[in-house]
């Protein structure tokens, strides 16, 4: 309860944050839009001409699974594009000023090679742990999973790294590692503590598209989604904004415009 509640007190700030600058909310939805024509560019073709086919036969060639893993390539490359540029944006508001959606994307582009860099490690290295997590050997499996997290963990703060420091991509894992060993309790909270609440903050959704069902199960399913959908891009927005706020406390030893020290690290910076 007591994360849940620390989640909450840091979603309202990250929130109101947003209020301030909800074109924030369009890159969301830009990645979203930008994902769907990626995967819709790679797989039509993929269908067209049986390669789908025999993919989930386990017949298709090297350069079937080489053309897949481009289109896992180009996904990562838009979501940690526009994320970057979100990142940028809600930079600026946490420093007192005032940002478009030109600025966001005028330093997401100004990063384009870190940015692709990342895209493709950050692709590589979740693709070898999503196979060790989906292997038979539980052991593995485990293993796997541990991985998965501590990866997620260390690299947490990344992108704000990336787009403020400029910083290499291996010199920014590093960074974040460094970060992260400082500030694990935040980040952690970061991680899973808001992976939960949006869960629990879906609920009303999943209760109206159940309660409309009984008049108009189209008109139930619609709702539903749209809810989802619009929870989606409020969330990443949210949580994006936390990021940024997390990275400048670690940095400047202060909380940011908009949040409270006390929310952010409980522990007033002393580890135990």
């Amino acid at each position: 309860m007591q994360l849940l509640e620390r989640t909450w007190r840091l979603y309202k700030q990250s929130f109101n944050v947003l209020a301030a600058d909800t074109e924030i909310l369009l890159f969301p939805v830009i990645s979203a839009m930008a994902a769907i024509l990626v995967a819709a560019g790679f797989f039509v073709p993929m269908y067209q001409d049986g390669t789908l086919r025999e993919i989930g036969e386990q017949t298709a060639t090297w350069d079937d699974y080489l053309f897949l893993f481009l289109w896992y390539y180009c996904n990562y490359f838009v979501v940690v594009f526009f994320n970057s540029a979100l990142v940028a944006c809600a930079n600026i508001r946490l420093s007192g000023g005032n940002p478009g959606l030109g600025d966001g994307l005028r330093v997401a582009l100004h990063r384009l090679g870190r940015i692709a860099a990342w895209a493709l490690v950050a692709a590589t290295v979740g693709l070898f742990l999503q196979q060790l997590s989906d292997n038979r050997n539980r052991a593995l499996r485990w293993v796997g999973r541990a991985l998965a997290v501590s990866w997620t963990l260390i690299t947490y703060l990344i992108v704000p790294v990336i787009v403020v420091e400029d910083r290499g991509v291996f010199e920014s894992i590093h960074r974040s590692s460094e970060l992260f060993r400082k500030h694990w309790g935040e980040q952690v909270t970061g991680s899973f503590g808001f992976g939960l609440l949006n869960l629990l903050l879906a609920v009303p959704g999943m209760l109206l598209g159940w309660a409309a069902w009984p008049w108009d199960r189209g008109a139930a399913v619609i709702l539903a989604v749209v809810y989802i959908l619009i929870l989606a891009a409020v969330s990443s927005a949210v949580k994006g904004i936390f990021t940024v706020a997390l990275y400048r406390y670690a940095i400047d030893g202060a909380a940011p415009f908009g949040f409270t020290a006390n929310s952010i690290d409980p522990s007033g910076g002393r580890r135990g």
